[in-house]
């Protein structure tokens, strides 16, 4: 349905409150990134990861291996970082707690925790709630998240930074190829993705900075139809840019059914950018863009 400007208004508000919670929540965290930006060595530790759960830290293993960043041993007394991925909020016991975890844990996603081995001191923590389903793709985007605030504790998007990827060769050298194809293109960065069947996670550094890492997406034929960008919280586009350019968009607004989240979105008028933007309490938050061939 068409968006009111009462709703642009509360957009244009909720953007700006979401900009200041956003850099309080940065600026509540810089001694505790410096450390771990200083950090050399990880390990992971998916002990309280029960029954499907426990893809976390395979996939936590694979994302760390890939970043490069940290090396990761296997003796959490001999890391600088623990990466714990859990159901349940980290109780600061890591010291001191005896055997297993005994609360109950309801399998919605998952939690990561980046945890001082040798004081037990929480360093950073952020959870995903996708479902007991996507919990491969929460752990991913919780270290992509923990990367971005690392390479760079804030980043504010123009739309103009999201509209240069829009055509971007890197990408468009896949449009309308199987996804067999594409992975058979001698391109590196590209591999698929366990929980998501019809889609290619891809990285290319001659992207433009905003779609730099994305995501092939397979159409009904079963051939690739464009790439998504997943936004991770140390991003950020002020809805109100998108409002000031409003002739270039269509506005929608809704729930989403599965969620039952708010949802605003803004489509190119030529259909081939969408931005999605996601209700959080007060808050309207950047959750994707989605380009089409």
């Amino acid at each position: 349905m068409k968006t009111s400007a009462l709703f642009f208004l509360v957009i244009i508000c909720a953007s700006f409150v979401g900009s200041s919670s956003a850099l309080a929540r940065q600026e509540g965290r810089p001694s505790a990134l410096g450390q771990i930006k200083q950090a050399d060595s990880a390990a992971i530790d998916c002990s309280a990861c029960p029954r499907g759960l426990a893809k976390a830290g395979k996939t936590a293993e694979q994302e760390l291996l890939a970043w490069k960043r940290f090396r990761l041993v296997d003796d959490p007394k001999k890391a600088d970082l623990v990466f714990m991925l859990s159901a349940n909020p980290y109780l600061g016991d890591y010291l001191t707690r005896k055997g297993l975890d005994t609360r109950p844990v309801k399998i919605d996603g998952a939690i990561l925790t980046i945890i001082d081995p040798h004081t037990g001191r929480e360093l950073w923590s952020d959870s995903r709630h996708w479902g007991s389903l996507r919990v491969a793709s929460a752990t991913r985007a919780l270290i992509d998240e923990l990367r971005s605030e690392m390479e760079s504790e804030a980043r504010k998007w123009t739309v103009e930074d999201v509209f240069r990827c829009s055509g971007a060769p890197a990408y468009q050298a896949f449009a309308f190829l199987t996804p067999e194809a594409a992975l058979a293109k001698s391109v590196a960065g590209v591999s698929r993705m366990d929980d998501a069947p019809d889609r290619l996670r891809i990285g290319s550094p001659e992207a433009p900075d905003f779609c730099r890492r994305a995501q092939l997406v397979s159409g009904p034929d079963h051939k690739i139809a464009g790439f998504e960008v997943v936004a991770s919280e140390s991003d950020s586009l002020d809805v109100a840019d998108i409002l000031e350019q409003a002739d270039r968009f269509q506005f929608t607004s809704g729930r989403d059914p599965r969620t039952q989240k708010v949802l605003f979105t803004a489509q190119s008028r030529d259909r081939k950018v969408l931005i999605e933007f996601e209700g959080q309490g007060h808050r309207m938050i950047l959750s994707r863009v989605r380009y089409a061939y």
